[in-house]
């Protein structure tokens, strides 16, 4: 999941350069069929069962606590959780533990990214 929160962030999902991407082009550069270089217990891959919390992490994405540098880059410290809290409750998304320990997962992956760790 934290895989997910950095591939928002350096854009995977949505741009022609992420991991999707590679798996084709290999794949046709090899002549294989691209299903066999996918892995299906793969680490970093996205799950049915995590979409849920991607896209619930997709509508309060915009809620970060930041520590603003003079002179260095803004450090983003995590999601401000009131802020994402009632994102999520006006989205009309109910908010098990277990959706909000993936939306979490995420926000560390984000954050990581963000950040440049």
């Amino acid at each position: 999941m934290r895989w997910a929160g950095r591939a928002l962030i350096e854009r995977h999902f949505s741009d022609q350069s992420g991991p999707a991407r590679q798996v084709d082009q290999d794949a046709a550069f090899w002549g294989i069929p691209p299903e066999l270089l996918r892995a299906e217990d793969a680490e970093e891959a996205l799950w049915p069962e995590h979409v849920a919390a991607l896209e619930a992490f997709a509508v309060v994405c915009t809620q970060w606590r930041i520590e603003p540098r003079f002179g260095a880059a803004t450090r983003w410290l995590g999601l401000d959780y009131a802020a994402a809290e009632a994102g999520l409750r006006l989205a009309g998304i109910e908010v098990t533990p277990g959706l909000w320990a993936d939306i979490r997962l995420i926000e560390q992956g984000a954050k990581a990214a963000l950040n440049g760790d």
